[in-house]
């Protein structure tokens, strides 16, 4: 059990803004889909097996251009319902379902919300899933509280994410957004101007001015299961920078881990079941 200081995202007040947000075009997002579909079973490896789908009702926070939700479908949920703060990965999904998946188009909805303006679902929500979300979310305790209002007595929240903003390539890449080398840790070497810069020069009509417009929370491990125990849930179960499906570098970043000083550094990913109590 964590201490019981009220936990505050430093990024809780920030409002998020699409417009600074630079958009995949139709191939890219193609190609994003097909991987991320592919990628559903080893994704699910990491996080205990793929969790029992079968006649639930599922909500996916992130659900981007809509892979893990169909995902969701495919195996048997009887909802499915994907939120996205990015309206053209919405539009996507939303195509790509009935285009490619019409059998199971009838059992998912797409919608361009933040999870705080979902008020029909309240204690209705059996499963929450989130890939590759939680280190974007801005507000994560308010996001947390959230979840656990849709969710049934006893629901769970299951989600992966990664990299983790001080972890060595915690900024995405975006330091070496337009180059072919990436350095381990130069976003924190570098500081948050330089990397925001970088984003900037390489998309041109983008004016980003801080760290947290470019989606990255800077939120650590102990932040993220603070803000878990502070909106009423229990870790099922938590595994550091798994090794399924990672490179050779994972393991070094896992033995790394134990020595103290330098958790947050080389914690690259988090993958937690929660249950509601």
């Amino acid at each position: 059990m964590m201490n019981k200081e009220t936990f505050t995202d430093p990024s809780a007040d920030y409002k998020f803004i699409e417009d600074k947000f630079a958009l995949e075009d139709e191939v890219t997002s193609i190609k994003y889909f097909d991987e991320q579909l592919l990628q559903s079973d080893k994704y699910w490896r990491r996080l205990g097996g793929r969790p029992e789908f079968s006649g639930k009702v599922v909500l996916e926070i992130g659900c981007g251009h809509g892979a893990l939700s169909i995902d969701a479908a495919i195996s048997g949920a009887q909802q499915v319902i994907g939120l996205d703060l990015i309206s053209n990965r919405i539009a996507f999904a939303r195509r790509v379902v009935v285009e490619r998946f019409p059998d199971i188009a009838n059992k998912i909805e797409f919608h361009h919300l933040d999870i705080d303006d979902i008020t029909t679902l309240d204690g209705k929500v059996d499963i929450v899933i989130s890939k590759d979300t939680f280190e974007h979310i801005m507000g994560i305790d308010r996001v947390l509280l959230s979840i656990k209002r849709v969710l049934r007595e006893g629901g769970l929240v299951i989600t992966g994410f990664s990299p983790l903003y001080y972890s060595p390539f915690g900024d995405h890449g975006f330091h070496a957004i337009g180059q072919r080398i990436r350095l381990p840790w130069a976003h924190l070497i570098l500081g948050d101007a330089r990397v925001v810069a970088a984003y900037n020069k390489y998309h041109p009509g983008i004016e980003c001015h801080s760290i947290y417009d470019l989606g990255l929370n800077k939120l650590k491990r102990r932040d993220f299961l603070q803000a878990f125990d502070q909106a009423g849930f229990v870790i099922v179960s938590e595994t550091i920078n798994a090794l399924y499906g990672a490179s050779k570098l994972m393991l070094l970043f896992r033995l790394a881990n134990k020595i103290p000083g330098l958790e947050d550094y080389t914690t690259v990913n988090m993958n937690i079941v929660a249950r509601k109590t």
